[in-house]
C-alpha cells in the first residue's frame, strides 16, 4: 500500500498523486485498489475532476509501479476505482457509477470497512502487539486508526445504518440517513 504515490506532472506544473493505492497478486491477476477521497458537491465539475484522478495517465503509472514492485509480468490486471465521499449528491454518485467508480460514504467506510479490519487485526495480530489481554492496541505508527479504535471501544463512535450506495438495501442517496 502506498499513500500519495506520485503519478504524473501536469503541463502547468505541480504533481499529481494517487491518494491511496494498494496492490496484490490473486489468481494470477494483479489486483489494484485505487482510493481517492473528498466531497462530491460540485456536480459535473466533481465528476470531471474525479475522472481525471482515475484517468489512464494516472492508472498506467500506478499499474507499472505495482508490476515492478511485485515482479508481475502478466497483463492480467484488475484496477478498482474507489471514491470515499464525506459529502455527496445523488446525480454525482450516479455519474461516477457510470464511469466504473465505486462510491463509498465516509460513515460506511469507517463502520463497514475500517472497524471490521481493526477487529480482524486485533483478533490475529501479525506480530506481537505492545499490549495483551482485552486491550490490544494497534502499532504506534497507525495513530489515526488508534484514534478511531479508541472512539469505538469507548462507545464514542456511533455507526449509522449502512450507507453503501451500491447495495440493494439503499435505493438512492436520499434514502440513506448518512448524507
Amino acid at each position: 500500500m502506498e499513500a500519495n504515490l506520485p503519478v504524473s506532472t501536469p503541463e502547468r506544473g505541480g504533481r499529481r498523486e494517487a491518494d491511496v493505492v494498494g496492490g496484490k497478486i490473486s489468481d494470477d491477476t494483479l489486483v489494484i485498489k485505487h482510493v481517492e477521497t473528498g466531497t462530491l458537491a460540485g456536480g459535473k465539475g466533481s465528476i470531471t475532476s474525479i475522472e481525471k484522478k482515475f484517468s489512464l495517465t494516472v492508472a498506467q503509472p500506478v499499474t507499472e509501479y505495482f508490476k515492478q514492485r511485485l515482479s508481475f509480468t502478466s497483463d492480467r490486471v484488475a484496477y478498482q476505482k474507489i471514491y470515499v465521499a464525506s459529502y455527496w449528491t445523488a446525480p454525482t454518485v450516479e455519474g461516477l457509477k457510470r464511469l466504473g467508480v465505486l462510491v463509498v460514504t465516509l460513515p460506511d467506510f469507517i463502520c463497514g470497512w475500517v472497524l471490521p479490519t481493526i477487529s480482524r487485526w486485533k483478533g490475529k495480530p501479525p506480530h506481537r502487539p505492545r499490549t495483551s489481554g482485552k486491550h490490544i492496541t494497534l502499532p504506534e505508527t497507525y495513530w489515526l486508526l488508534q484514534l478511531v479504535d479508541y472512539l469505538n471501544t469507548r462507545d464514542l463512535l456511533t455507526c449509522p445504518p449502512r450507507c453503501d450506495i451500491g447495495s440493494p438495501n439503499v435505493r438512492s442517496v436520499e434514502s440513506c440517513d448518512c448524507a
